[in-house]
């Protein structure tokens, strides 16, 4: 059952996703083309198997251990590890990139440092704060609840997940640990110097896409990005 639930959520997002998913997936083959290794943190096969550019070398990293009957392929490997400690040398990638995961990772500035380290481009999409509707659990303004006021009743009865999983408090708990939307303005802090676009939906903020080349930012954490457009959204 808890199987079917998900596969249907993945469902509902393919259906109101999918024309951002295919509009990212030309611009990274037009922005990055040119990168022979990828490492894609909390990437999957899957994502690459629909793209139509397809890098010569390319490393999954993930905490989890690699999925059984999800086989890779020549120039491609599955690596055990945390993306806040990645155990690389500095500059190993051409692209270090990641598709919405930096939302979920405990200690997100680490996360965005080691990107940043690893790879001498980066790439790093991620659902928007400020969009109305959360996209973990479909409820509409729930996000923007203090903390304290996101109950477990709420997130069961006034979310699409909440209704189709029927979470119960451990579970509820562990998503308010699990999941941490970001502003544009929280993208500026933890990845200064690097451009930032906004993909919007009916006008909202839907998500961001941090791009950067090898860093000549200064230290001091002067933000010199040439952003999408500007502002807190």
């Amino acid at each position: 059952m808890a199987k079917l639930i998900q596969a249907n959520m993945r469902g509902i997002y393919r259906f109101f996703g999918e024309r951002f998913r295919r509009t990212r997936a030309r611009r990274l083959a037009e922005q990055f083309s040119d990168c022979g290794s990828v490492l894609d943190v909390g990437g999957s096969p899957g994502f690459w198997r629909a793209s139509s550019w397809h890098p010569a070398e390319i490393t999954f990293l993930n905490i989890d251990p690699a999925p059984i009957g999800d086989p890779l392929w020549a120039g491609s490997r599955y690596v055990q590890g945390d993306g806040q400690d990645i155990q690389f040398p500095a500059k190993s990638f051409d692209l270090a990139m990641s598709n919405s995961v930096i939302e979920h990772v405990p200690d997100q500035a680490k996360f965005a440092a080691e990107l940043r380290r690893v790879g001498k481009r980066l790439y790093c999409q991620t659902p928007s704060y400020w969009f109305p509707v959360e996209p973990h659990c479909l409820g509409l303004f729930v996000h923007w609840l203090p903390k304290r006021w996101f109950t477990h009743f709420v997130h069961r009865y006034f979310t699409l997940y909440g209704w189709m999983a029927k979470p119960d408090q451990a579970e509820h708990e562990e998503f308010k640990q699990e999941v941490h939307l970001l502003s544009k303005n929280d993208l500026k802090r933890i990845f200064p110097g690097c451009a930032i676009q906004t993909e919007r939906f009916f006008g909202w903020p839907k998500s961001y896409v941090v791009t950067g080349v090898e860093s000549s930012s200064d230290e001091s954490g002067k933000d010199q990005a040439t952003t999408g457009d500007q502002g807190q959204s």
